[in-house]
């Protein structure tokens, strides 16, 4: 916040000097210095997403409550998330995802070549099928015969279709997904939409705020079912073994302790999960992130519960367009036998 605040006072002074540039217009200033875009009116069901709804309470008091592992948290401390996300606007920019701090014009150009990139790769047609309203403070950009898209919509099409590729989800009878730090249940929503053949989407969060806000955005979105989240409390009730095809961990693990990782993998090992997605934070290594900043290889626990690396890529295989979003992320797929 204090960041956003410094970033105005830099560009009341640009704005004020005669040094020949181009003056920053009204546009620019908002996409420069808010956390969302209010362009789209919150619906009225979104008087629901405040601190004070009962289940949210209900959640904190109930993880509160625990004793696990999981609940070791360092950047989804609860001094992060009490200062750096608003609950109506939890599509802008929050915990969950970063905004482009360049003027308008700039990231409608890298969107642009972000788009066709992952159309060129969309073998199920997904750009075509699947919609981005810019509600909830997302920011969107439109073009013309594309519609609108956003950084949600783009980066769950490039998911879903790398595990088209690797594991050719639309000619299964039946996928179940577990999603470990599902966030706001971004990537559940879009996979309910993209293929009728998702029987289980399960969603599961160590952050209170988090299982609240996927609960109700999947709920909004009419995803539920096949989506479903599973409060942290409720897990040895709610999950069996041989249940999932799949578990996915986006960049999750990568800002969470050692502790929190290694108690994750061992749920995955008693599920009997299989497969395992993981796309961290860093595009040459499996780091988690300590309470006091440090960083650890959480690669070993990976060995040590039986899961073998079987296929890594870039998320954008163009070394081009990478640098230029710039997006150097990589898929790590794993198998247990």
């Amino acid at each position: 916040m204090k960041g956003i605040g410094r970033l105005r006072s830099l560009l009341d002074s640009q704005i004020s000097q005669d040094d020949g540039l181009p003056p920053l217009t009204d546009e620019d200033r908002r996409y420069l210095t808010r956390l969302y875009d209010d362009s789209v009116p919150l619906p009225v069901e979104a008087s629901e997403l405040t601190s004070e709804n009962p289940r949210l309470i209900e959640l904190r008091d109930a993880y509160s409550r625990l004793d696990l592992p999981v609940l070791s948290l360092s950047r989804w401390n609860r001094s992060a998330v009490s200062s750096f996300l608003d609950l109506r606007w939890f599509r802008g920019e929050t915990l969950f995802v970063w905004h482009y701090r360049e003027l308008p014009r700039v990231s409608q150009l890298k969107y642009f070549v972000y788009a066709r990139y992952v159309r060129d790769r969309d073998e199920l047609g997904l750009l075509d099928r699947l919609t981005e309203d810019g509600l909830f403070g997302c920011w969107t950009y439109s073009f013309r015969g594309w519609g609108r898209v956003s950084r949600d919509l783009l980066q769950s099409i490039n998911e879903i279709s790398y595990l088209e590729r690797q594991l050719k989800l639309s000619g299964q009878p039946s996928i179940k997904v577990l999603d470990i730090g599902a966030g706001y249940g971004r990537l559940g929503h879009r996979m309910a939409q993209a293929l009728d053949n998702v029987s289980d989407y399960c969603c599961v969060d160590a952050v209170p705020e988090a299982t609240f806000l996927s609960e109700w955005y999947l709920r909004y979105r009419g995803c539920s079912p096949p989506a479903r989240v599973v409060s942290l409390d409720t897990l040895d009730e709610q999950l069996a073994p041989r249940t999932f095809d799949l578990a996915v961990n986006m960049h999750s693990f990568s800002e969470c302790p050692l502790a929190a990782v290694s108690w994750w993998i061992d749920r995955l090992v008693e599920l009997q999960v299989c497969r395992l997605l993981i796309i961290p934070n860093e595009p040459d290594a499996l780091l988690s992130t300590e309470g006091d900043g440090s960083r650890v290889d959480f690669s070993p626990v990976l060995d040590e519960a039986g899961f073998e690396l079987v296929h890594c890529e870039p998320v954008i295989s163009d070394e081009a367009i990478a640098e230029l979003l710039p997006l150097h992320d990589r898929f790590y797929l794993y198998e247990r036998l």
